[in-house]
């Protein structure tokens, strides 16, 4: 590719001179060092020229792109004010390990006039979800904080108003993945009702591109969070997505509530596998002092609970769908982590993993702090804003991908 001067060379006493030579690149190096960018610079560069601009809109490039992003990754805070709506920024995460005791704040924010439920973080896009309880509706939104791009309404959904009696309630629970086999990004929703002693659920899938939803096989399991539906942590199991999957937590039925599983739906296939806890787990925690829970965290499948109620205990799955390869990470003392009100059933969220240092939210006060497995320590993280560190702080990488 030729890349021509931008103006011509003028000696010090105002003559032309000659310009300099062309510089010539090929389509490959540009390629590669464009990946290395960040989005915002990418997308200044886009309008540079006709050939930028089709190198950067390739699908294979933003491929490219994302593949190097993901090893910078993100968190993205959420916040809301009175007067400036819902707001979404993101954070990069080796300035907070660099530096624990910095002020997290980011200018670069994302402002939404109507609140929403933040679904999932998906390679760089957010899947919001809209609801109008005048007129028992809801609806998606896509949103590239990256790009400050984001799609129109789409997944108009009508249901019925979430009502809760002694004897009934009904609820929906939204999941967000992408299925690399048709590069596809998906939605997944449960709507679960319950009677009285029986469960009946539907599951619907939406497919960005095709703006549709379908029916699919309803769960053959209870998932946890239909039970705890009152609790006020229940969107933590609401189902996270490994690798094409969506997982929730779920019990193996009604009458034995008490054994534990793993729920997976394949997003290509859409069929469901089940797989078990660790064969350590044994007891039953108490659903009112901390609830077990599904996160991806390090890149692999993590199931977090309580132990004795004195212990904070997180698993990894080093091979997924592999029961024998459940292995501990760690496990921590609540004074440790500074938690006095663990037994008044204020649950405890690990939110990231980076070797020895882990990130944690605390329920109580809606904040999050630093753990230092080795020093044992925990430091506060300083803010600016009141984010929603337990209910909305997720895993996120910028990227090009776009949102229609």
């Amino acid at each position: 590719m030729d890349i021509p001067p931008t103006k011509k060379r003028r000696c010090r006493s105002g003559r032309s001179i000659a310009p300099y030579p062309t510089l010539f690149l090929p389509d490959e190096l540009i390629i590669e060092i464009l990946s290395f960018l960040r989005v915002k610079n990418i997308v200044q560069l886009k309008c540079l020229s006709k050939s930028w601009f089709t190198i950067i809109s390739d699908p294979t490039f933003v491929e490219k792109h994302l593949k190097n992003s993901s090893k910078h990754p993100h968190l993205t805070l959420f916040w809301n004010q009175r007067k400036e709506g819902f707001n979404i920024a993101s954070f990069p995460m080796n300035r907070l390990f660099k530096n624990p005791s910095i002020t997290v704040y980011s200018r670069n924010l994302h402002r939404l006039k109507n609140h929403c439920i933040v679904v999932g973080s998906c390679n760089g896009l957010l899947c919001l979800v809209f609801q109008s309880y005048v007129h028992n509706k809801c609806w998606l939104r896509f949103l590239n904080p990256a790009t400050k791009t984001r799609s129109k309404k789409l997944g108009l959904l009508c249901y019925s108003t979430p009502h809760y009696t002694s004897y009934s309630y009904y609820h929906s629970k939204f999941s967000f993945g992408y299925d690399a086999s048709t590069r596809t990004y998906k939605v997944v929703v449960v709507h679960a009702e319950k009677n009285e002693a029986s469960w009946k659920s539907e599951v619907e899938v939406f497919s960005l591109g095709n703006n549709c939803w379908r029916n699919i096989q309803s769960f053959t399991a209870v998932p946890l969070n239909w039970f705890n539906v009152h609790i006020r942590h229940s969107h933590l199991n609401d189902g996270v997505h490994f690798n094409g999957t969506i997982n929730w937590m779920t019990y193996k039925s009604i009458i034995h509530a008490e054994q534990f599983q793993i729920l997976s739906l394949d997003l290509s296939t859409e069929t469901y596998k089940t797989f078990l806890l660790p064969s350590d787990f044994n007891g039953v925690p108490s659903l009112h002092i901390q609830q077990p829970v599904l996160r991806v965290l390090s890149d692999s499948l993590c199931f977090s609970h309580d132990s004795n109620e004195t212990e904070f205990v997180l698993w990894h799955m080093k091979e997924y769908g592999v029961q024998e390869s459940w292995t501990q990470l760690f496990k921590i003392s609540y004074q440790n982590l500074r938690m006095h009100n663990i037994l008044d059933g204020y649950q405890l969220a690990c939110i990231y993993v980076n070797g020895d240092m882990v990130i944690f939210a605390n329920e109580f006060r809606n904040w999050a702090f630093i753990y230092n497995l080795k020093d044992k320590t925990a430091e506060k993280i300083k803010t600016r804003n009141s984010i929603q560190w337990f209910r909305g702080a997720k895993d996120y990488v910028e990227s090009l991908v776009p949102v229609h």
